[in-house]
């Protein structure tokens, strides 16, 4: 959607870098026990999590709306020699691949209509690692919008199947700040191939596969 493109950009340009600087303290707390591969940043910003992928030896898609931060992430990759595919793309349009990643991160990004696709892009045996704001009187949020905060239980919810690692709502300490998220940490289940080897049409004899 070119106004959202338009407000982020605005909000760039002026200066503002919402959750820029480390990376995701539970992404770093994690990344010993997550599987090793292909990993999925969504809605990047300045790529704080997929250069902590790439550095960690992930092949890292980044995934975000505004061209401003991903220049600023694309340039802080070459400054550190790292290799990330940067990804200019709207998220209400872009397809994601089905069943390629090992790893997807979504971190302080919330649109609801995502969820399936957020799950089929994760291979089975892979991982997401999903946290953002969530609706509490318990601390103050930035996020002025209800629609923009998880609702008490949701990631549960959107994740019934698969094997829960780690679960947790409440008020977390991020970049000095004391907010109110919703985190989880799941895993899809293996005998997801199967079903998805029903989805794929059947190949050809004599056919080949090339990448």
């Amino acid at each position: 959607m070119r106004s959202e493109r338009l407000k982020w950009e605005a909000r760039y340009r002026a200066g503002d870098r919402p959750h820029d600087g480390p990376p995701s303290s539970l992404l770093a707390r994690w990344l010993p026990r997550l599987p090793r591969g292909r990993a999925l940043d969504v809605a990047t910003g300045f790529g704080r999590n997929a250069l902590f992928l790439a550095r960690a030896g992930y092949r890292v898609d980044a995934i975000d709306i505004a061209p401003t931060c991903l220049g600023e992430a694309a340039r802080r990759a070459r400054r550190r020699g790292l290799r990330v595919r940067w990804i200019e793309a709207d998220l209400d349009h872009y397809r994601l691949p089905r069943g390629r990643y090992d790893v997807v991160v979504n971190a302080f990004f919330l649109k609801r209509g995502l969820f399936p696709a957020l799950r089929a892009a994760v291979r089975p045996g892979g991982v997401v690692v999903f946290e953002t704001h969530l609706a509490s009187a318990a601390a103050p949020s930035r996020v002025r919008t209800p629609a923009h905060r998880l609702r008490p239980g949701e990631l549960a919810r959107r994740f019934r199947g698969w094997e829960i690692l780690e679960y947790a709502e409440g008020v977390f300490t991020e970049a000095g700040q004391c907010v109110a998220l919703g985190r989880i940490v799941a895993r899809r289940p293996r005998g997801d191939a199967r079903r998805e080897a029903r989805r794929r049409p059947p190949r050809r004899a004599g056919g080949s596969a090339s990448r």
